[in-house]
């Protein structure tokens, strides 16, 4: 600051003297122009910055209104020179309002009524009717996303990946629409049949080992069924002869076939190509010649009970099924039949011969080449037939089998497998023109969505204890897909972990 009280730059301003308030001292140049004087007691200027007043959004708009709307006619403005173009002072302008509230457009978008609510702020509660009012209003729209949609709302359809997640090959799987070639075990582990051999795939650690190491038992023929035990502790192995051999993964190999822990075998009988377990060591098989038999794996005396005879099917069994309760077991046979057993004929005083099946299912117009309990509606069959069949019929064994839909699945070939899906109550099919097919059954069995999986007929379909199903097809390939993925941030769909085991393949 020069001697004459300047700065630099400050040529042509005025500096003001200083003022105290409260023991401080202030430059009234150094403070900003406002227009409080109340900062500074007794000042006798006034800042030069000025805010305006905004008027409230709703006066706007209003005013807006005022100047554009049509409602408003020549008839309506006052004409005198003191205020001219102006409402006349009739209460116009409610009058005007609640026209404009009140007012439905011609081409309405809603199908409210004049007495809906159109917003809701609440929680899907509209306010009590008013006095007079017996109905209450209804809420078409609200901003709690809890609420159910209007019912022309369209729910949009879950996404479904239709690619594969992984591809292997499977050189020498057996081209055979009749056998069981492979099966996942509760314990995450896949068991896949090449001819002679059996390999074991984990789909988690994608380790994939050779069961026999290049020493596969020849003498029974090739593998016409695999399928692991309920617990995952076994793999059984059925074989053209007819013989069905058990062996443990877990057991450690040290001579030639020291993991086999027992051979089946049953006079007459020839290519086991079906498998079930029951809980209890009972272990389910069906033959060429049609006959059924129960074996217990737990005694030397092995054959418990057979179904078959007069009373049983006359070709050769393509599936084997318990339900989940474990009362009913279905079976599927080539000679267009299928056959639900009662459960309680697996053992008895002695071995049980040729009991009566419960329901004979004969409708079909193929070879029945799969059947299967629903997983979540309890008392409901699925059948699917072969070649020139196509079909998939559902029925209701709590009902005298009664029959509720035939769904039409396959034009030009026959059905390969069915999988239940719980989480979204979904009913997935493989069928001989290498589609994948989605029914859900909470929207009257409707098809949700069609997905090419191969460009031949796939042989096999078996689902994971995750959301996941493999499919084996006549390219010699082995597929995973991600169909059933379940969202995390819902609390509907909970995924359910598979047990382990603790399956330690040696």
């Amino acid at each position: 600051m020069n001697n004459r009280g300047r700065t630099p730059g400050s040529s042509g301003r005025t500096v003001r003297p200083s003022v105290q308030q409260n023991g401080l001292t202030m430059r009234k140049r150094d403070m900003t122009p406002t227009r409080n004087t109340n900062l500074v007691p007794n000042a006798s200027f006034i800042g030069d910055r000025f805010l305006g007043v905004r008027l409230d959004q709703d006066e706007l708009d209003h005013a807006n209104h005022l100047m554009t709307s049509k409602l408003y006619n020549k008839e309506n403005l006052n004409n005198s020179i003191s205020e001219p173009n102006s409402p006349e002072k009739k209460n116009v302008e409610s009058e005007a309002l609640k026209q404009m509230m009140r007012h439905k457009s011609a081409g309405a978008l809603t199908d409210a009524d004049d007495g809906d609510r159109i917003l809701c702020y609440k929680k899907n509660l509209a306010p009590p009717p008013a006095i007079g009012y017996i109905n209450q209003a209804k809420v078409l729209y609200s901003t709690n996303s809890v609420i159910n949609p209007a019912s022309s709302v369209k729910k949009s359809t879950r996404h479904v990946k239709e690619s594969a997640s992984k591809v292997l090959d499977g050189p020498g799987l057996t081209k055979d629409l009749y056998s069981r070639h492979l099966d996942w075990g509760c314990h995450n582990w896949v068991a896949v049949a090449l001819g002679h051999e059996l390999y074991l795939w984990n789909t988690e650690t994608c380790v994939i080992k050779n069961f026999f190491e290049d020493n596969a038992p020849t003498s029974e023929g090739m593998i016409t069924s695999v399928r692991w035990s309920q617990e995952g502790r076994y793999i059984s192995l059925g074989y053209a002869s007819g013989a069905v051999k058990i062996y443990d993964p877990n057991r450690p190999k040290t001579t030639e076939y020291v993991r086999e822990l027992r051979t089946l075998r049953v006079g007459g009988a020839s290519r086991c190509a079906s498998i079930a377990w029951k809980k209890q060591g009972v272990m389910t098989c069906g033959y060429k010649s049609g006959d059924i038999v129960n074996h217990d794996v737990r005694v030397a005396q092995h054959v418990v009970s057979s179904w078959g005879g007069d009373n049983g099917h006359s070709r050769d069994i393509t599936a084997l099924e318990w339900s989940s309760d474990e009362n009913m077991c279905v079976s599927a046979s080539s000679d267009r039949t299928a056959k639900v057993w009662d459960g309680r004929h697996t053992r008895g005083d002695g071995v049980v011969q040729d009991p009566e099946p419960l329901f004979t299912i004969d409708e079909h117009t193929g070879q029945v080449r799969t059947a299967q309990f629903c997983s979540f509606r309890d008392g409901i069959l699925a059948t699917a037939g072969g070649i020139n069949d196509g079909t998939v019929r559902l029925w209701d064994v709590k009902r005298q089998c009664q029959k509720i839909r035939e769904l039409n699945v396959c034009e030009t070939g026959g059905v390969g497998g069915i999988v239940f899906n719980r989480p979204y109550s979904e009913m997935l099919t493989a069928s001989d023109d290498g589609f994948l097919r989605i029914f859900r059954f909470n929207a009257n069995y409707k098809l949700s969505h069609e997905i090419q999986a191969s460009n031949e007929p796939i042989m096999d379909l078996v689902g994971s204890p995750y959301d996941e199903v493999l499919i084996g097809d006549m390219e010699e390939t082995l597929k995973v897909f991600q169909l059933f993925t379940v969202d995390k941030s819902t609390n509907i769909l909970d995924r359910t972990a598979p047990k382990n085991v603790g399956l330690n393949v040696r």
